[in-house]
């Protein structure tokens, strides 16, 4: 096996949506090797006493999504239904109970939506979504909902599909229970999308509203929101007009300890944050038509030092580079296709493409007679 690399330019950013079935999130798939840093304890949690600290409160509305869920978290996924005491039930807090009662069957999956003791509800195929209550140890009762997956017989399996939303300093955010626990203030495992623009970073110690940076907490039950200025300094990042494509920086998430920013979620090229090294989460360029789009990632792309009241830029996307593996069989050349790596130019990657045909021509030149021995497509599909 040999390898090699051939250069290609961003001529669409054909991406990598990974939408899970009928309308579900976006999944991105993280960096192997050194695993990320844990930081001790949650930023998010509201502990009482918070307004008397200058923290200002606002109250949070439910939104059930039922139908066309359409915000990428970037990680995330569909959980199990797990069994309690020979029974099954939906991993999240009802007081007093193990969870929220549900009957798998081969063709159907029933749910006691409201805690009563009987099947109100009965979801028969992929996508399928109902309301059930939550009940809370602090009494609080708050609606929650799910949507389900078909398996194998009758293996179901289900995730949230709802947010809370509040709208601070004339921005709308959403708070996801990522990690279909039912419990919002987890740093790092659920999510916020900021402006509501399609796109939510994982759950955030910092977040830019609207040109301002605030601390943020969240009530574990999702309905209420604390923020505090942040009183740290402060630089700026422009990730937006370095990267060069023939399509749309759709999001670009970026990293600091406990604080993800999504750089396109502003209005300004150059987005403030806490000064410090910012590291690429991940995103999604997509063309302007929206037909086609690639996720991204980080790959070698080095952290980025913002300093205080400095911006620092970042120059990447095309020239794309193509890395490779490849057998010589007789007079036959293959490319692995597990192998194949899409990088942009400060060694960020792209990959799942969407179409998921991505297909560069692949030539092959005879070195001693200068002569092209073969040509043919490389697919990712």
């Amino acid at each position: 096996m040999k390898a090699a690399w051939a250069t290609v330019a961003l001529v669409l950013f054909a991406g990598l949506l990974l939408a899970e079935p009928n309308g579900g999130g976006t999944k991105a798939e993280p960096d192997k090797g050194k695993p990320a840093k844990k930081e001790l304890g949650n930023p998010n949690k509201a502990e009482p006493g918070l307004q008397d600290q200058g923290w200002k409160a606002y109250d949070a509305t439910y939104v059930p999504v039922l139908k066309d869920w359409n915000i990428k978290t970037f990680a995330g996924g569909y959980a199990g239904i797990t069994s309690k005491d020979g029974a099954q039930v939906l991993a999240l807090p009802v007081k007093d109970k193990p969870g929220v009662s549900v009957k798998s069957e081969e063709f159907a999956i029933e749910v006691d939506a409201n805690g009563d003791g009987k099947f109100d509800e009965r979801l028969k195929s992929d996508g399928s979504a109902c309301l059930v209550s939550l009940l809370y140890d602090d009494g609080t009762i708050a609606p929650y909902a799910i949507r389900v997956q078909k398996g194998r017989g009758a293996t179901w399996s289900w995730q949230r599909s709802g947010y809370w939303t509040a709208s601070i300093n004339k921005t709308q955010i959403g708070i996801i229970d990522n990690n279909n626990n039912g419990i919002y203030d987890e740093n790092g495992a659920d999510a916020i999308s900021v402006g509501l623009n399609g796109y939510a970073t994982p759950m955030s110690e910092v977040v830019n509203l609207a040109g301002t940076l605030y601390r943020i907490k969240i009530a574990v039950s999702g309905n209420k929101v604390w923020v505090k200025e942040y009183e740290g300094d402060t630089g700026k990042l422009d990730a937006r007009s370095g990267h060069r494509s023939l399509g749309v920086l759709a999001s670009a998430i970026f990293q600091n300890g406990q604080t993800w920013i999504d750089v396109t979620s502003g209005k300004d090229k150059a987005i403030v944050v806490p000064a410090g090294k910012w590291e690429f989460f991940g995103g999604e360029c997509r063309a302007t038509s929206g037909s086609q789009s690639a996720l991204m990632k980080k790959g070698s792309m080095a952290a980025v030092e913002v300093k205080k009241d400095e911006t620092a830029k970042v120059a990447w996307g095309m020239d794309l580079k193509i890395e490779f593996d490849f057998d010589v069989n007789g007079g036959s050349v293959s490319v692995q296709v597990a192998s194949v790596h899409v990088f942009g130019q400060s060694g960020e990657e792209y990959y799942n493409f969407t179409p998921p045909a991505f297909t560069p021509i692949v030539t092959v030149w005879n070195t001693k007679t200068g002569e092209k021995a073969q040509t043919g497509k490389m697919c990712l599909s």
